[in-house]
């Protein structure tokens, strides 16, 4: 894929983006009225934090919609709107109706606008997100919502897609049921010791792909990683290094673990390329003055980083060696991430 047609993309959704928003002036809510159940409305079973594990900060997110007759797309009444919450309620602009036939409904999590750029800008987040609805013209065999480009050198978003299908007025009332998966892993790097006087100097994760594209042609519902963008065949690769100035100096000597890089967001991938570099001092007093050592460990190829799991990496640092633990885990209990509206 070319930067120049992805810039024409990303201006184009720029461009709708503008328009749907200054046509967005009529705020109303559909939980009241004799008229209700004949709007498309939001209710809130969750509240979610970032990342995303149970229910408490979920701001804003775009909503797609596609209305098929008998099995033929007949138009996209929603394109992208924005959804907020206010006063418990799940919100947008310009209350769409009902109309009888089949419905598909597409979300994305965060609002795809706030990281919009109309063209990649190194360290610097970005993303650029479009909807595909089935119909059959389509030449690319894609169907949803495809990214064509993310970049996250922050590793601080998570990226969340929904889907559903509803039929009119069959299924009744106007309540559609998300269920949001996680598009990244998450990834985090503890150390802990059992030795005497361990202080933790430095520690640096580098190495994985920050910079990919979702469900584009060839690709189906799948990551693939972009490293030929010829303005950008000199993208770094990911680098993390956060000491946590909370841990007092010397570690834990009983083997408890102690968090350095929590929850990092990062592109699904091979983590082979990956390393870790901890620089540590053992000595008498716990202020660092002492032997001090630097080691370099790769990541393992297996596990592979798969979307919505959570690899935990723990460093055991020694007096002369430092080992590696791996546990995979769940995000969190699936229930917990569903949205009705």
């Amino acid at each position: 894929m070319k930067l120049f047609s992805l810039r024409i993309l990303l201006n184009a959704a720029a461009a709708l983006f503008l328009l749907v928003s200054a046509s967005s002036c009529i705020k109303v809510t559909p939980d009241n009225g004799d008229q209700a159940e004949h709007y498309i409305g939001f209710t809130s079973s969750i509240e979610t934090k970032a990342p995303v594990e149970s229910s408490a900060d979920m701001k804003e997110f775009a909503v797609w919609a596609a209305y098929y007759i008998d099995g033929t797309l007949d138009h996209r009444p929603m394109e992208g709107i924005r959804v907020y919450r206010r006063g418990g309620l799940w919100m947008y602009d310009d209350l769409q109706m009902w109309q009888e036939g089949d419905w598909h409904f597409e979300a994305f999590y965060p609002l795809p606008s706030e990281l919009h750029k109309t063209e990649p800008v190194l360290y610097e987040d970005a993303l650029d997100v479009n909807f595909t609805a089935a119909h059959s013209g389509s030449q690319t065999g894609l169907e949803g919502l495809t990214v064509n480009y993310y970049y996250g050198p922050t590793a601080s978003y998570d990226l969340m897609t929904a889907e559903a299908d509803r039929s009119y007025p069959t299924e009744g009332g106007n309540a559609v049921q998300f269920t949001f998966s996680h598009l990244l892993s998450r990834v985090s790097i503890a150390v802990k010791t059992t030795t005497d006087d361990v202080t933790l100097k430095s520690l640096t994760f580098g190495g994985m792909s920050v910079l990919g594209a979702y469900n584009t042609v060839g690709h189906p519902g799948q990551w693939q990683l972009l490293t030929d963008f010829e303005e950008l065949s000199n993208v770094p690769s990911g680098s993390f290094s956060d000491l946590n100035d909370n841990i007092p100096p010397p570690l834990p000597s009983d083997g408890t673990s102690v968090d350095v890089l929590s929850d990092l967001l990062l592109i699904p991938q091979n983590p082979g390329t990956a390393q870790v570099e901890v620089t540590y001092t053992i000595g008498a007093d716990g202020s660092g003055a002492g032997i001090s050592e630097t080691k370099s460990l790769t990541i393992p190829a297996d596990p592979v980083w798969a979307p919505g799991r959570h690899y935990r990496y723990t460093l055991t640092l020694g007096t002369a060696d430092v080992t590696l633990n791996i546990d995979v885990v769940d995000w969190e209990p699936a229930e917990d991430n569903n949205i009705t509206w």
